[in-house]
């Protein structure tokens, strides 16, 4: 009885903190899933269930420029031409020459692919026997010659990079009008929801990478410098306990077209004045640049631990063998930075995903200059459901905004989780 009464105690002190929780962050999520089944704009001043109808509005295309089919097939090519010639290239670093014929298989097939890149009617949907045989030949080589690579499997990043480097490549041959990326860019145009994924992708895909480099060379700076190790580390985390929205203000003021800094900097170089914020091609590059200066010094403290617990005997034991300091970087840093790393890839895809607050300020309440070059998918729920009162549309968005960080969370830890190296 004694041992039972400690139980209900320690629950009856969570309670507070239970129903605290429940009530702000639970039902609400629950209410919003509910509520992204019905339209809240009708006459009657009533919800009425409208099922997916939500969903399929958030998606809803018109009339498309060109069969979807059309734009896949012409990406297809571009990517399999990439593929082939990213195998042919780490193929012969790997073997440097020996066994070169073994390991390049799918060379034969470059100059039929290049073909297929200028003439798509000659490609997979052409029609061919000969061709769709082709492509089966291709595929059975290409996996081989895959399985057979092991400096493939420890570089994925690099081959994944010289991918995407010989598609653009490939897209700028053939013909750029027709093509998945601009099939998407175009539904975009016309699509406000859609636009806000392209651009909160667009986004994504500046801040990112860009955060986790300045974040670990800041946390490197920090880890080795001689002096004021402590002025340093307090200005890096500055920003990030500073309020989002003065810090906003601040920028305002730094891309100012006729007095900002930046312009004033610029022009010691003789470039002229860059309209920061007057530019839709500008938009998510400017935003960008305001969150990796926000966010750089927070990551950079979580990296500066890392470093820390990172064993000094590695370091001597390479220096022993005559390593260098890239080699120390490379073979001992970067490695068992892996789980501080895989750390700040995640929090990074999240919070990135989410960006708004930045958006609000430097535009006024606007997304962006014009053209929606600054909606981002947190914007739209918030313009959905405060200023056009569509309390339903924008809780679907709202999900589907959930379900994409869900997803590419879950594939960052299906892929990356693996190759974490734990220093026990």
């Amino acid at each position: 009885m004694h041992k039972r009464n400690k139980y209900i105690i320690g629950y009856l002190y969570l309670i507070p903190a239970l129903v605290i929780f429940i009530l702000f962050t639970y039902w609400p999520a629950i209410y919003s899933f509910y509520l992204s089944f019905f339209n809240t704009t009708t006459s009657t001043g009533h919800a009425i269930f409208v099922g997916l109808s939500n969903y399929v509005y958030l998606f809803k295309t018109g009339q498309l420029p060109y069969p979807f089919f059309t734009a896949f097939e012409y990406s297809f090519v571009r990517f399999i031409f990439a593929f082939v010639i990213s195998i042919t290239l780490f193929s012969w670093i790997e073997v440097k020459g020996k066994h070169l014929l073994k390991n390049m298989i799918p060379l034969i097939l470059i100059p039929i692919l290049a073909i297929s890149l200028i003439y798509p009617s000659l490609s997979f949907w052409g029609g061919d026997i000969y061709i769709v045989l082709l492509w089966v030949l291709f595929g059975i080589l290409t996996f081989y010659t895959v399985r057979k690579m092991d400096f493939l499997k420890s570089h994925t990043t690099l081959f994944l990079l010289s991918i995407l480097g010989f598609y653009i490549v490939a897209y700028y041959i053939g013909n750029r009008n027709i093509d998945l990326y601009t099939l998407f860019f175009k539904i975009a145009q016309n699509n406000s929801f859609i636009m806000s994924i392209w651009n909160t992708f667009y986004f994504v895909i500046i801040d990112v990478p860009i955060t986790i480099g300045i974040s670990l060379a800041a946390g490197l700076l920090m880890k080795n410098l001689p002096f004021f190790k402590v002025f340093f580390r307090t200005a890096f985390f500055a920003p990030y306990v500073a309020s989002i929205v003065a810090v906003s203000l601040l920028w305002l003021w730094l891309f100012n077209y006729h007095y900002g800094i930046f312009n004033f900097i610029l022009s010691w170089f003789g470039i002229s004045p860059i309209n920061w914020l007057n530019s839709a091609s500008l938009t998510m590059p400017t935003v960008a640049i305001l969150s990796i200066w926000e966010y750089f010094g927070y990551y950079g403290l979580i990296f500066l631990s890392g470093l820390q617990n990172i064993d000094q005997e590695y370091y001597e034991a390479a220096e022993i063998e005559g390593a260098n300091s890239f080699q120390k970087f490379m073979y001992i840093t970067w490695p068992l930075l892996s789980p501080i790393t895989f750390f700040v890839m995640v929090v990074s895809l999240i919070n990135a995903f989410q960006v708004f607050t930045q958006v609000y300020v430097l535009y006024n309440q606007m997304p962006g200059p014009y053209a929606n070059s600054g909606l981002t998918m947190v914007f739209y729920i918030y313009n959905t459901f405060y200023n056009e009162q569509q309390m339903g549309l924008a809780s679907a968005a709202a999900y589907i905004l959930l379900g994409i960080i869900m997803v590419l969370t879950l594939i960052q830890f299906r892929t990356t989780e693996k190759r974490v190296e734990y220093n026990i």
